[in-house]
């Protein structure tokens, strides 16, 4: 009986060029392209990743181009989002359009009817609801040091009495 290698072994030397996900959910995908409709992944790796109407959990890519679809952490240097939602979202140039974020960092941020928690970025460009802008995450994180400070100092005090 022949062997034949397993994909296991196979998987350092197959490279796909691109990959089409119709409807399917996979763990894992590595490949120069990739087009997913109706599908959902695990984690992505390749060069320009477009969805339209999937989800992915984690997608790094050089392109990312996304319509009506769902990304938990997200790094790309070009971004596209349309009617988009996303937790993490780190972008060289960031394109988002009545989408949603919950932390995006960018060069530059396009924004067309969106929303964001917290936006850092050197450039924002068009309408932008943040909850916390670069300014504001600063003094969000001041005000909780010193409360976290003056926590900590009030326990120190109470637990040096009792001793």
């Amino acid at each position: 009986m022949e062997d034949t290698p397993s994909m296991d072994e196979l998987e350092g030397d197959l490279a796909p060029e691109t990959v089409n996900l119709r409807g399917t959910v996979v763990d894992a995908i590595e490949a120069d392209e990739v087009r997913i409709y109706q599908g959902g992944v695990n984690r992505v790796f390749a060069g320009i990743v477009e969805m339209d109407t999937g989800g992915a959990a984690t997608i790094d890519a050089e392109t990312v181009s996304l319509n009506e679809s769902v990304g938990v952490v997200i790094r790309a240097d070009v971004l596209d989002a349309n009617e988009c939602g996303a937790g993490v979202v780190v972008a060289q140039d960031m394109r988002l359009t009545n989408s949603r974020a919950v932390i995006a960092v960018a060069g530059n941020a396009n924004l067309q009817d969106s929303s964001t928690l917290i936006l850092l970025a050197r450039e924002v460009n068009g309408d932008v609801e943040t909850v916390l802008d670069t300014r504001g995450a600063i003094l969000a994180g001041l005000v909780a040091g010193v409360a976290a400070g003056l926590v900590l100092l009030a326990g120190g005090l109470l637990t040096r009495r009792r001793s």
